[in-house]
């Protein structure tokens, strides 16, 4: 009977969860990075394997794009994955709290973390399903003996949702195999086959990806200790204040960056505390959760120098919950009242980052990409020819326009989604001259002279005033509303061609 009433208390609490993170859903306008996505999956196939001879550009293995490419292939709207994103954290949080051994002010405090709160629901990319098949290995970790095909599968998956759990899948993976493989009597087929699944999952990935980071021009990595530097303080200060959060407002003044920097030392102490309490528990499930977040800022620092986004840090502490899901429900746990109460603090501190989130995203556009479409529904011909200034962040655009034409002088063709490997940003202070140079050879080249050129201009790197830098040329049309994502406000100009 208690266990009826638990689930229908728990059940009440995800309904409130889901509506409250819902209409966030609904009043979030999608960007590049979630638009992006659902335009490869919609235009490339399995079968003739063009998915996967992209997938090496993206840098994101097949998996969250066969989940959505049936809904794309259909041509319905981006909100099935929004919704499905949303759907998997909804299911996430009812697992934790009907089946997770946390006390009920640290399950609370899971629930209404950044990552939970925001960036899980609301920002629809891979790392939203990591939640739900985190969990459920969580979930089925202490009878993974029984159903290792189960157990096989989730990480495969989870293997095959993003390249940053490649560590966490690899440890755990050989971990299960070599357990089942100690004893002869586990020789049976079902655990050869879940073997063979785990280890498949991983060289699938490791196939699909090999040469990523060569592709990527804007992720460059120029100085490995720069980037080091850079990748540890926002892991740990992106999750607690992140930098968005000043950069909207300009409030990186003095009293700001102390602030920022003190929590970003506290929370980092509280990790460590976590992650030494983990270790002292349990030392084999704390050493491999740690190699496992490990893994991932290594992965941050080899492949990327730009910011780290909150999402992927918050898909390393699904990690430290799953490392601690097991300890206290084997009761492992040293020191369980406190581990408690750091688990709890530490994710309470990440509670103002996912309320600032909302605040921006309810008070401004996260994208204005759909705004401005809808602009050049009502006001641009489709027989036009539109060239954004910086392909990659016109890429919410191009989804809202599927009848528009959009042309790259990068690519020197048509755009439908992003090739990373084909696109450098253009230095800030010449980026007009450059590609003004650019787009008249391109015009003369490929006979563009009798269409109606017009410049999408995004505003990253301050490369939206070429109607003050070039007045000749650019004659602006429409300057769309602020938004809160960088690089997705635009403006849009009609371009003179000079004979």
């Amino acid at each position: 009977m208690s266990n009826k009433k638990s689930i229908i208390i728990n059940l009440i609490w995800t309904f409130v969860y889901a509506i409250l993170t819902l209409i966030m859903v609904l009043h979030h306008e999608i960007w590049a990075d979630e638009a992006q996505a659902w335009l490869v999956a919609k235009n490339l196939s399995v079968f003739d394997f063009s998915l996967f001879k992209h997938l090496v550009d993206d840098g994101h293995p097949s998996f969250f794009y066969l989940l959505i490419m049936p809904f794309a292939k259909m041509n319905l709207s981006i909100f099935v994955m929004q919704v499905l994103c949303w759907l998997s954290s909804v299911i996430s949080v009812f697992l934790l709290l009907q089946y997770s051994p946390f006390n009920k002010f640290t399950k609370l405090s899971i629930i209404t973390s950044g990552g939970f709160l925001y960036f899980f629901p609301v920002i629809a990319r891979s790392y939203s399903i990591l939640p739900l098949l985190i969990f459920l290995l969580a979930l089925i970790y202490k009878e993974r003996a029984k159903h290792p095909l189960v157990y096989a599968v989730l990480l495969a998956l989870c293997a095959n949702t993003h390249v940053i759990m490649f560590g966490f899948v690899f440890l755990f993976g050989v971990d299960f195999i070599c357990e089942n493989f100690q004893n002869i009597k586990n020789f049976s087929k079902k655990y050869i086959v879940s073997a063979l699944i785990i280890i498949m999952g991983l060289v699938a990935l490791v196939l699909q990806l090999y040469g990523s980071e060569k592709c990527d021009a804007v992720l460059e990595v120029k100085n490995i200790f720069d980037t080091l530097f850079v990748v540890v303080s926002q892991f740990f200060g992106g999750a607690v204040s992140y930098i968005y959060t000043f950069m909207i407002n300009n409030l990186f003044t003095p009293p700001h960056i102390v602030f920022y920097a003190v929590c970003s030392f506290l929370f980092a102490v509280l990790f460590i505390i976590l992650c030494i309490e983990l270790f002292l528990s349990d030392k084999k499930t704390g050493i491999f959760c740690f190699l496992s977040i490990l893994f991932q800022m290594g992965i941050y620092v080899l492949a990327y120098s730009t910011l780290i986004y909150p999402t992927r840090i918050f898909s390393a502490f699904l990690i430290l919950i799953f490392g601690y899901w097991i300890a206290f429900r084997e009761n492992k746990v040293v020191h369980k009242k406190f581990a408690g109460i750091i688990l709890s603090v530490f994710f309470l501190f990440t509670l103002y980052n996912g309320a600032a989130f909302i605040e921006k995203d309810f008070k401004y556009n996260y994208s204005s990409a759909k705004d401005t479409a809808e602009f050049i529904k009502h006001n641009i011909s489709k027989d036009s020819v539109i060239i954004p200034s910086a392909d990659a962040f016109g890429l919410g655009v191009y989804y809202y326009l599927p009848d528009y034409k959009f042309y790259s002088v990068y690519k020197h063709d048509e755009i439908k989604y992003m090739i990373w490997d084909k696109e450098k940003f253009l230095d800030k202070a010449t980026a007009h001259i450059v590609f003004t140079k650019m787009l008249d050879s391109d015009i003369r080249k490929y006979n563009l002279e009798d269409k109606k050129i017009y410049i999408l201009a995004s505003n990253f790197m301050n490369t939206n005033n070429f109607e003050l830098l070039l007045p000749q040329r650019y004659r602006l049309l429409y300057v769309s509303p602020p938004c809160f994502a960088i690089g997705e406000a635009f403006k849009l100009y009609e371009y003179k061609i000079l004979k």
